[in-house]
Order: structure tokens, then sequence, then C-alpha cells
């Protein structure tokens, strides 16, 4: 790990969510289940770009391989170099880059995430809370975002990074 790694990102503390499960949904099945997901990944311009991966899939060695050798933004396979820039991303896959950049270590207020929480549980509600605290209406919708965004398959807990616990 680089200098500039151990800088720019907090020591990770070991989690109780259950086995590290990632692998990247190729499938709409999950997402065409819930109706709110499918209007919100339509409006934030991403549900064509699933649309496409359900239809080209992926090969996961090629993947493997792109992962293993990207460097500094650039890859070369087999001879043939690709530049990688959130632009050329936004380009290749149509997702428009636009809107604010957010890491996930990113402090944010609860009056953001606070509506979406059960009323019996806002007063409980840390830096980490329990998935069961959401609004039923929006759990799920939450899950299929980690899925089709983060490609992991825990949900145990909810992490919003928080400035005022």
């Amino acid at each position: 790990m680089s200098a500039y790694s151990r800088e720019m990102h907090a020591p990770r503390r070991p989690h109780k969510g259950g086995k590290h499960n990632q692998e990247e949904p190729t499938s709409l099945a999950k997402l065409l289940a819930c109706p709110l997901a499918i209007t919100c990944f339509q409006h934030q311009s991403c549900y064509q770009f699933y649309e496409m991966v359900e239809r080209v899939k992926y090969h996961h060695e090629l993947a493997r391989l792109f992962v293993l050798h990207l460097h500094n933004g650039q890859v070369t396979l087999a001879g043939v170099t690709f530049t990688l820039t959130p632009e050329t991303i936004s380009q290749e896959i149509g997702i428009p880059n636009v809107g604010e950049q957010w890491n996930k270590r990113q402090l944010i207020d609860r009056e953001h995430y606070e509506p979406y929480i059960k009323v019996g549980f806002q007063r409980h509600v840390s830096r980490v809370f329990p998935f069961r605290y959401l609004k039923d209406t929006y759990a799920p919708l939450m899950k299929l975002i980690i899925k089709y965004f983060s490609c992991e398959d825990r949900f145990f807990t909810y992490m919003p990074i928080t400035s005022n616990c």
C-alpha cells in the first residue's frame, strides 16, 4: 500500500456484515421487482447501463485481468492501452458525469437521511445503524443500490458517515 493510500483512507476495522460476496449483477431481475428502484435508476440515468450489462453480460477472466493491470488510470492488455478517466467512462457507459462527487467517507448531515429512518429509531441513529431502521418503503431500494453500485450482498448495517451523530 502506498503512503498516499494510507493518508487518504482511514484504517479498516473488522466488521460483522457476513461473508464478503462481491459480484457484479448481470441481470435486471431484482431491479425489476422494485418499481421505486426502476424510477430512481432511470432518474439518475443509469438504468440503460444495467440494461446494456444484462444484454452483453461480461467476461469474468477478462474483467479480472483488466483490474489487475490497472495502474495510474491506464490498462494495457494484448498491446492495447486503455486510458480511464471519469469522462471516458461516462462516454462509454452512457451515464452522465454530472452532480456532486461523493467519497463514501465524506461526512453527511443527519438531515439528509433522517426522513428515511423509521420514526421510532430516529433518536437511536448513529454513524452506523442496522438496516431494519430504514423505512420499509426505502429498504428494498437501498439494497438494490448497494447490490448494483457496490456489487456487494451484505445488508446487515447501513453506514452513512455523519457529521452530527
